[in-house]
């Protein structure tokens, strides 16, 4: 008799095993793929104090525990990056506080499972579900915090930069900078990962301004601006580089604007921020202010399109009617495809429409007879970008627009909605400490 309740009381000990590993698992319904999610720490419940060498982050599959790239990047006092490489290095106090960010890529997340699942020796574990508002989809990560010895990170590494030849290279694509214009992108190349074909695609980025200041004609370009690395992070999953940029106004400069420049595996940000020495309004007539990245005339094939254009263009550097009838007002979105047809760039141009008169216009030109120097191949292939009406309305205000650069590795148009939705629809984060 006593072993049969002795049967029994394994029996029954192993199915409430069973029962709570059942309530903890559930599988990963999240479809989204392209997200780069960035968890501010006073979010992260339970990990603020945790010493950022000794955690790490995992993912479930079913019941495989595997490491995740993933990074925290440290914030000082003054919400500034702390920026680990270069001349003007900084470090805070190397513990997760509430100002730091803990970065990754929403594809790497997994399953839910039971903490008994997860590396032995964590002494706290802070679970992090992550929803996408548009179908509810959810999947979920492990942040784990060890006493000591902690187990190795993952071996990915999705981002790189070489700050001697000024180059990122990510998983999908390498971009390099001009040598005689420092902030103007000279190269990008999209890798077959990205849908490419490993060819480099841009002559430059060009950033052209001309007014009349008091009647007399100011002319820059990119190779006006001074544009300086002064310190950087290089994670596995992001790259913060922080420059100094001004322009040279005559026996003027202009002040000094500090960016952070970020990259993904599959995205960067170009920041532009406009701020005169003076009053333009009192003594600037006639401003105009370009952005535009040119194409070269070799890389036949692509597509354009945006929000207004949504037919496209064929690009080949001779304008057609189509291309002549573009509506140029402000768009949500724009669009050119590889000419291997597979993978695409999207841009998004992000500005406060409700604080300034000033509006962004699209600039679209494709002439490759068309001179629009100073440039490396002559004319003008698919140079896409915008122009900024209303510059005459700028008093002494900032003015600060940023660029979004997208990689669509498969593009088709009904994949456009789903990049939209990585900022209009932001993956919601909750964490709990288990």
């Amino acid at each position: 008799m006593r072993r049969h309740f002795a049967i029994a009381g394994i029996c029954l000990l192993l199915t409430l095993g069973l029962t709570v590993t059942a309530a903890f698992a559930e599988g990963k319904t999240m479809t989204r793929t392209e997200d780069s999610v960035i968890v501010r720490g006073d979010r992260l419940s339970g990990a603020q104090g945790w010493p950022i060498a000794l955690t790490r982050l995992y993912r479930l599959d079913g019941e495989k525990a595997t490491p995740v790239p993933f990074q925290i990047d440290e914030r000082l006092p003054n919400n500034e990056y702390a920026l680990p490489f270069g001349r003007n290095k900084s470090a805070d106090d190397g513990k997760i506080d509430g100002n730091d960010e803990l970065v990754f890529m929403i594809k790497d997340a997994g399953d839910r499972g039971a903490r008994a699942l997860l590396p032995d020796g964590a002494d706290q574990v802070v679970e992090i579900t992550l929803t996408d508002p548009v179908n509810g989809g959810k999947a979920w990560l492990y942040l784990l915090r060890f006493p000591n010895n902690p187990p190795p990170v993952s071996p990915i590494d999705y981002v790189q930069y070489d700050n001697t030849r000024t180059v990122i290279d990510t998983v999908r694509f390498r971009m390099g900078f001009h040598p005689k214009a420092p902030l103007s992108i000279g190269e990008l190349v999209l890798k077959p990962e990205g849908g490419g074909r490993g060819q480099d695609l841009v002559d430059r980025l060009k950033i052209r301004f001309t007014a009349k200041v008091m009647g007399v004609d100011l002319i820059r370009n990119e190779e006006d601006f001074v544009s300086d690395t002064i310190g950087w992070i290089d994670g596995p999953v992001r790259i913060v580089r922080r420059t100094i940029n001004q322009v040279k106004i005559w026996k003027l400069k202009s002040p000094k604007a500090y960016t952070d420049n970020v990259y993904f595996l599959n995205s960067f940000e170009f920041p532009t921020f406009i701020e005169m020495p003076f009053r333009t309004d009192l003594l600037i007539s006639e401003p105009r202010f370009r952005v535009s990245t040119d194409g070269l005339c070799v890389a036949a094939g692509r597509v354009f399109s945006n929000s207004n254009n949504p037919a496209g263009v064929k690009v080949d550097g001779v304008m057609s009617e189509a291309e002549n009838k573009l509506n140029p007002a402000p768009y949500t979105w724009s669009l050119v495809t590889d000419p291997s047809g597979k993978g695409a760039w999207m841009n998004r141009l992000l500005y406060d429409a409700a604080s300034t008169k000033v509006r962004p216009m699209l600039y679209y030109r494709d002439d490759m007879k068309h001179p629009d120097g100073p440039e490396d191949e002559a004319g003008e292939c698919g140079d896409l970008g915008y122009t900024l009406e209303n510059m005459g309305t700028i008093k002494s205000e900032k003015l600060y627009l940023k660029s979004i650069l997208y990689n669509i590795p498969d593009y088709q148009p009904a994949r456009i909605q789903e990049f939209m939705n990585i900022l209009d629809r932001p993956i919601k984060v909750a964490a709990q400490p288990l």
